[in-house]
């Protein structure tokens, strides 16, 4: 879990980073960013029930995506990041996913 500074936990703010979002894609996920003038980096990573039924699969990669973007919060932009998985992430292997990852916040 991120530390609360680094959370977008507000409903209203999520709304604002997936409405004003500047859109990044690729098959496995959707990351919406939204410079922030305060300078600080928020995240919060979405998974919806489309990916998997299984809540503990849905739990699970939730964790290794917060874990990924923890350990390189130093290298992103300040800002509002919304990341969305989508559902042909359950088909790839972690190996694959976490390559995908690391693309989509290189670009």
């Amino acid at each position: 879990m991120f530390h609360k500074s680094n959370r977008l936990a507000k409903t209203k703010e999520v709304k604002r980073a997936l409405g004003r979002g500047r859109a990044f894609f690729n098959p496995l996920f959707t990351l919406k960013f939204v410079s922030a003038p305060n300078g600080g980096k928020r995240f919060t990573v979405i998974v919806s029930t489309k990916v998997s039924k299984k809540a503990v699969l849905r739990n699970r990669i939730k964790r290794v995506v917060r874990e990924y973007i923890r350990r390189r919060m130093e290298k992103l932009a300040p800002g509002d990041y919304a990341l969305i998985v989508r559902p042909a992430l359950t088909k790839t292997t972690d190996k694959e996913w976490r390559e995908k990852l690391e693309q989509l916040f290189l670009s």
